[in-house]
């Protein structure tokens, strides 16, 4: 577990230790917030192609080989990044790093399917998400103050901190995944669809695209995606060795959660991704101090995790998963309607609260429903459908902020209402996992 922990760690600082540096970067860079929420958005569009691949490479190749190649991939574009000194190049070297970190999801679920007991596998799959709270507690207060920091020493581009930051958490992380037991199965040989190879990724750049349009362009993107998306699957049905395996869609269950982690992840990345800017806009604070106050969003992701781990024990997952997006539409409601410091606050922690408890729930009831031959490929796709929420969700915060009329806070308050709207209706969604399944 311990280089499994430290590499969700990795992935998850990055998500959030990036936060309070976006009007930094936009200042450094000459870019508007709009414009380095692309920076975001490809980033999420990597990983929404590395996930699929990743993880049915690490049902072929083994899952420690995938998860050390991810280790190493997201280092080097982690260097790429902290060298950058223009917009260009931060978006290369994060697309870099995108594929490593979208890599890292997939393969470390898949460890923990392959080498834990099924009876211990939700608690550990709690821990992991746990230490999304602790990045996300550290990662927010350090990114503020490297930023403040940065700025304070004179340099150029403060938010460079953030990406050299990876590299002794990558490296040390590495060094923990060498030590692992090789897988004990035989390699096999890798069955390439070229077909899925070419089409997932064109599928998820035009996605990205659509997300990032205006409403003429965004539906002629649309309409690319939708017509890719035909023949992937008709392309999917004539080749011999397809590359999502059709025991992947075998019962409700399994479509039921990927339909959940689609549509619950725009409501979890509005909140997650622009809660800091949203706080330095509507109380002009610093980035540490915007920092300092996502701990309230934080430590209650933490509380959540922990208590959702010794739930699962006695209490159905379905249940879990109910409660932790119906707390998560609450949260936004809160936030929509929030007009004071500690209401905010209070809407961001319970936010944190309702993305802790329900975050381990999907990836456990999958692991319980498909064959562990599959289980690669199965939460390489859920973490795939749960990543266009990191693709849409900044394009439509960005959309809402650039109203005709509205104030920066004003579109923030209402993406959060959307998302409130969202997230209540993804609860009766949960009752369509069959119980019989669980089993």
């Amino acid at each position: 577990m311990a280089p499994v922990l430290l590499g969700i760690f990795l992935r998850a600082l990055q998500m959030t230790v990036i936060a309070p540096s976006f009007i930094s970067i936009a200042t450094s860079l000459r870019a508007t917030i709009g414009q380095v929420g692309w920076v975001v958005a490809v980033y999420a569009t990597g990983s929404l192609v590395a996930q699929p691949i990743a993880g049915r490479l690490s049902d072929v190749k083994g899952r420690r080989a995938v998860f050390i190649g991810a280790l190493a991939v997201f280092a080097v574009g982690s260097i790429a990044c902290a060298l950058s000194t223009s917009f260009v190049a931060l978006v290369a070297g994060r697309t870099v790093q995108s594929f490593g970190a979208g890599a890292l999801q997939p393969a470390a679920v898949a460890l923990i399917g392959q080498r834990v007991p099924k009876d211990r596998q939700s608690g550990a799959l709690y821990l992991t998400y746990g230490m999304f709270a602790l990045a996300g507690a550290l990662g927010a207060v350090l990114g503020g103050a490297l930023v403040d920091g940065g700025r304070a020493l004179g340099l150029a581009y403060p938010w460079h901190l953030i990406f050299w930051l990876n590299i002794p958490l990558a490296l040390g992380a590495l060094v923990l995944a060498l030590r692992l037991a090789p897988d004990a199965r035989a390699h096999a040989r890798v069955a390439l669809d070229p077909g899925a190879m070419l089409l997932v990724p064109a599928i998820a750049i035009t996605i990205m695209l659509a997300a990032n349009s205006v409403v003429p362009g965004l539906w002629a993107w649309l309409a690319i995606s939708l017509g890719l998306l035909v023949v992937l699957v008709a392309w999917e049905r004539m080749t011999v060795r397809p590359f999502f395996d059709p025991g992947l869609f075998s019962g409700r269950g399994p479509l039921a959660l990927y339909a959940l982690a689609a549509a619950t992840a725009i409501p979890i990345f509005s909140v997650t991704m622009y809660s800091a800017t949203y706080y330095m806009l509507r109380f002009h604070a610093s980035a540490a101090q915007a920092g300092l106050a996502l701990l309230a969003l934080a430590i209650p992701l933490g509380i959540g995790q922990g208590a959702g781990g010794r739930l699962a024990k006695s209490t159905d997952l379905r249940t879990l998963l109910a409660a932790g997006i119906a707390i998560l539409a609450l949260g936004e409601a809160v936030l929509a309607l929030a007009q004071t410091h500690l209401w905010v606050l209070a809407g961001l922690g319970t936010v944190g609260l309702g993305v802790g408890l329900g975050s381990a729930p999907p990836n456990a009831l999958l692991l319980r429903i498909v064959d562990e031959r599959r289980s690669g490929a199965a939460t390489g796709l859920l973490t795939m459908l749960s990543s266009t929420g990191a693709i849409t969700a900044p394009a439509v915060v960005a959309a809402l902020l650039g109203r005709t009329g509205s104030s920066p806070v004003d579109g923030f308050r209402f993406a959060f209402a959307l998302s409130c709207g969202l997230a209540a209706l993804c609860v009766p969604l949960v009752a369509i996992v069959p119980r019989q399944e669980l089993r």
